[in-house]
């Protein structure tokens, strides 16, 4: 997917998750692997160090992780390669490391800037809702109901990735519509919503 995009966006960074490596060397711990254990330790301290460099500004997170993260994320390189070869490839620890070593260049993609996130969390967290209900939403009876309510949890979404309280906009935007023309309904969007003076009595 991401050589397809390349074509058609050339500049186009692929950033590397490390809560997904850092997974795999849980499960591995999990199946008895105790080699994972050192793993772990490395990854709480990146998780750590992103941590104290949340109130910083752009420039100065990154100048942090250069200094501290990056060596950290060559040490798991280093031992990464030097454990591969001494566990079997299907293994959880095998298939933790070979991870780890095929994504290195996606996983310190975040060193390159300030802006990047170590991990994209925020993006799973918001997508949890619609991969927790897809089963359920399969039981939604009439097909109009289906698009009925994706309108109403995309707009509910847009809300809360705005910092909008959903109540308060759909209880708004309800009292408000009656009234208006289909040409005035795009004041209405979430992103370009503003909260209707209350009237004077």
């Amino acid at each position: 997917m991401y050589d397809a995009l390349k074509k058609v966006v050339p500049d186009l960074v692929r950033i590397g998750c490390a809560a997904h490596s850092r997974r795999k060397f849980h499960r591995a711990l999990k199946d008895g692997e105790r080699q994972a254990i050192w793993f772990i330790g490395q990854f709480r301290l990146l998780y750590r160090l992103e941590r104290e460099a949340k109130s910083l500004t752009a420039d100065q997170r990154q100048a942090l992780r250069q200094e501290q993260a990056a060596p950290i994320w060559a040490l798991l390189k280093e031992r990464a390669q030097a454990l591969q070869p001494q566990v079997l490839p299907q293994s959880s620890l095998g298939k933790a490391l070979s991870y780890l070593i095929n994504e290195y260049e996606a996983l310190i993609g975040h060193l390159k800037s300030g802006h990047y996130e170590i991990d994209n969390n925020l993006v799973e967290n918001s997508i949890r809702v619609p991969a927790v209900g897809r089963r359920r939403w399969l039981f939604i009876g009439h097909p109009d109901a289906g698009w009925r309510s994706a309108v109403i949890y995309s707009l509910i979404v847009s809300c809360r990735r705005r910092g909008i309280n959903p109540q308060e906009y759909l209880t708004d935007v309800l009292r408000r519509l009656p009234a208006m023309n289909i040409t005035q309904i795009g004041q209405l969007l979430p992103s370009r919503w503003k909260v209707a003076p209350p009237t004077k009595a």
